[in-house]
């Protein structure tokens, strides 16, 4: 299991989530990419693992309005959509493709 990030800021005005490692990779996530990849049961069906949230509907300009730590290995993100059962663990945001 992947260590906490040393650093998360969040720049609304560019839609970015970015995110400084222990290792000092910096990683800077799309808010709308990770609206459209939440693992949470309401956006991907638990048996099958299809994606059930169409992310056409997803706004460009969607927020995230609160982000919470989980334990030691993730984060809650909250989006301005009203979606908030998202949880990202720290491998799964590390191994997401950055944007540049």
């Amino acid at each position: 299991m992947r260590d906490a990030p040393t650093d998360i800021t969040l720049k609304q005005a560019e839609g970015i989530l970015a995110i400084t490692w222990g290792d000092e990779a910096l990683h800077r996530h799309s808010v709308r990419e990770l609206r459209c990849e939440c693992p949470c049961a309401g956006c991907v069906d638990e048996r099958t693992g299809v994606r059930t949230l169409d992310v056409e509907a997803v706004p460009d300009n969607i927020g995230i309005t609160n982000m919470e730590l989980v334990g030691r290995y993730a984060v809650k993100l909250a989006f301005s959509d009203g979606h908030d059962t998202g949880i990202y663990s720290w491998d799964r945001l590390y191994q997401m493709q950055s944007v540049r």
